[in-house]
């Protein structure tokens, strides 16, 4: 019977040596990711041999699974676990964002036991880390002028790497931005900040503990932006979360720039995460032209179904 159980920072270290080593690109595969959101998905983990098991809910109340994870496991002992699980919680198994080759995976060794439908919410938008460095070329004129713009309207900009000296700065500029991002939402748009800015303040809490790296921008002494990430592997970094006040007009892209050149420049590939959908943040990604879409898929199981 698999432990399924909410992650504690004690499971980090078990969870980080069956991720060490692999050549995962989704945002889903690191320690932190699973953390930070338990309380928005109800992300539980379990381990089986070297290999990481995931279970969830999605905002519909149906429990779902995540694709198994490791080095090396047995798709088969795996997959007859994750059925097991499934039908002694009621339900039926049904796997969330698993990426193409995990797909063709089960079409090989379980054909026709699945069904499959695409997840362009879950999409993983992941960008060269030399385009976000250099914004180089004709497709990349807007952004460097946001980035001119900013600097001549707020000639005493300040960047720096966030670290216990300004982390305080930074869990109140986060409070104070989503007291004014939420004025006119709806309850829906409302808790989905209010969750994000829960995320947002554990990785502030546990910074050095989770492994994270981070910078700001300031204007006038004050905090105007933060991002805050991780690397996953030694080619891919996962951007967690990027927070600027739009009243300071390009401080987003000011932010992703002077990160990217500060911090990036060893790793091949930014993973910035999902759009979830929304059509704002979807324009906003594919405006910075991502190398790689990484495509998500549902793999429902029909094998028991008549």
């Amino acid at each position: 019977m698999l432990d399924f159980h909410m992650p504690t920072l004690d499971d980090k270290p078990w969870i980080d040596e069956i991720f060490k080593g692999t050549e995962y690109f989704g945002c889903f595969c690191s320690f932190a990711t699973l953390w930070l959101w338990e309380k928005r998905y109800f992300t539980e983990v379990a381990r089986m041999d070297d290999c990481l098991l995931l279970r969830g809910v999605d905002d519909e109340k149906n429990t779902y699974y995540m694709y198994p994870m490791g080095k090396k496991y047995d798709i088969r002992k795996a997959i007859a676990a994750l059925r097991e699980d499934a039908e002694r919680s009621g339900t039926h198994l049904t796997i969330y964002c698993a990426e193409g080759w995990e797909c063709n995976e089960l079409r090989e060794v379980f054909p026709g036991e699945f069904a499959f439908a695409e997840q362009r919410g879950d999409y993983d938008y992941i960008y060269r880390t030399e385009d976000l460095i250099n914004l180089s070329g004709k497709k990349y004129h807007a952004k460097r002028n946001h980035i001119s713009k900013f600097v001549r309207s707020y000639p005493d900009w300040q960047y720096e790497g966030i670290d216990s000296m300004n982390i305080q700065e930074c869990l109140e500029f986060a409070g104070t931005l989503l007291e004014k991002s939420t004025i006119g939402l709806d309850d829906d748009e409302e808790s989905e900040l209010r969750m994000e800015n829960v995320a947002i303040t554990k990785a502030l809490h546990h910074f050095d503990t989770l492994g994270l790296v981070g910078g700001l921008l300031r204007v006038g002494g004050r905090v105007v932006a933060f991002t805050i990430g991780e690397p996953i592997n030694s080619r891919v970094f996962v951007t967690h979360f990027e927070k600027a006040d739009t009243d300071f007009d390009g401080a987003y892209t000011m932010i992703n720039n002077q990160f990217a050149k500060s911090r990036l420049s060893d790793y091949e590939y930014d993973n910035r995460e999902e759009d979830m959908d929304k059509e704002g943040l979807r324009k906003a990604k594919l405006s910075y032209y991502p190398a790689i879409l990484l495509e998500k898929y549902s793999a429902e199981d029909i094998s028991g179904k008549s």
